[in-house]
């Protein structure tokens, strides 16, 4: 059993940046229209039924011979304009806010970062850090869809008996070595300077105008054909940008390939760890993974650097959430009662032998 806590409570907390994992062929609008439904829920929840005030209204009645209406006594009744019927609950899904940090498409997946009413307002500061983005790519050589789309139509095949794990490796080797002379031309630097010598040390420049895609590194994690996996890693990227590049790939290597799926392991410091699954939306694991957030925002805040890009190190969790409203939002371990995972319509009643 939950115990009651006041709606003013949850509200001063319910403000902040969200880390979830978004599910394939699942839209952002969707996702967070199952987020917002477990929030009003669980804070409905929480929160005690209203006690409805007593007024006391005047009887009116009728004067028997001129008609006119007289005040004969006064009576108790509920204040109808504090009933829950008439005002609603204190947690509805218009009132609560939620944007997302990067588009992704329905048919990607990956680690997503909400903004949750006021942390709407923190996502363009951190769209201006520039986090280099970390992206899992699975591609089909010799095929090629409409518009270039993970679930669209094949228009295309050809052959792709020439294309060896070799050749694409040494090509990602120079598309690589491109990028990095790229980077350095966007941020008006020299290579033959001592500055480009120091920024090369510390890492990559940090693009000046934001909304270029910039790929920063290239792995070929495996070569079956015609399947292969890469990870990229980008800063500004789209997800029809990535797709354009695997299908560029292939063209260089004379065939054509389409991308069959788009995972993002990593946004800046975030990762896999640290996202919520859509099944344990619950109040209390929301509440919990906002402050993991915000603690993470601000260890990269005190270790960011304005000149150069690097990736961002793993930050484990290791650190135990004390709050008071969050552990009073969890539910009591002994009155908890295991839900029985295979449900019969007949029940389970079994006889002693």
């Amino acid at each position: 059993m939950r115990p009651a806590v006041s709606s003013s409570d949850i509200w001063s907390v319910l403000h902040g940046v969200l880390c979830v994992h978004k599910p394939r062929d699942v839209s952002l609008t969707a996702l967070k229209k199952i987020l917002i439904s477990a929030i009003c829920s669980d804070a409905n929840n929480c929160v005690p039924p209203a006690r409805i005030p007593v007024i006391e209204m005047p009887v009116v009645e009728p004067h028997p011979k001129s008609q006119a209406l007289l005040v004969v006594g006064m009576r108790k009744q509920l204040d109808y304009s504090s009933h829950p019927l008439v005002v609603g609950e204190a947690f509805r899904r218009e009132d609560i806010r939620v944007e997302e940090l990067h588009y992704l498409e329905p048919a990607s997946s990956g680690v997503c970062l909400f903004g949750i009413n006021d942390g709407c307002e923190q996502l363009e500061s951190l769209r201006d850090r520039a986090w280099v983005n970390e992206y899992r790519l699975l591609g089909q050589l010799g095929r090629e869809t409409y518009k270039n789309e993970i679930r669209g139509k094949v228009v295309v095949k050809c052959a792709y008996d020439g294309v060896t794990k070799y050749r694409m490796q040494k090509l990602l080797s120079r598309v690589q070595a491109q990028y990095k002379r790229l980077a350095f031309e966007l941020a008006n630097v020299d290579l033959q300077s001592q500055e480009a010598f120091e920024l090369a040390r510390k890492g990559l420049p940090r693009p000046k105008i934001l909304g270029t895609p910039m790929v920063y590194g290239i792995n070929l994690n495996s070569f079956k054909a015609p399947h292969f996996s890469l990870t990229l890693s980008c800063v500004s990227e789209t997800d029809s940008f990535l797709r354009g590049f695997l299908r560029e790939v292939a063209i260089s290597l004379g065939t054509t390939a389409s991308c069959r799926r788009l995972l993002c392991v990593r946004v800046g410091p975030f990762d896999s760890v640290h996202s919520l699954l859509d099944k344990h939306f619950t109040l209390s694991n929301i509440l919990a993974n906002m402050q993991i957030c915000r603690k993470l925002i601000e260890k990269d805040a005190e270790a960011a650097d304005e000149s150069i890009v690097r990736d961002t190190p793993h930050v484990a969790i290791n650190e135990l959430i004390e709050d008071r409203l969050i552990e009073t939002l969890n539910e009591e371990t002994q009155d908890e009662v295991v839900s029985d995972c295979l449900r019969i319509a007949w029940g389970r009643e079994y006889t002693e032998v």
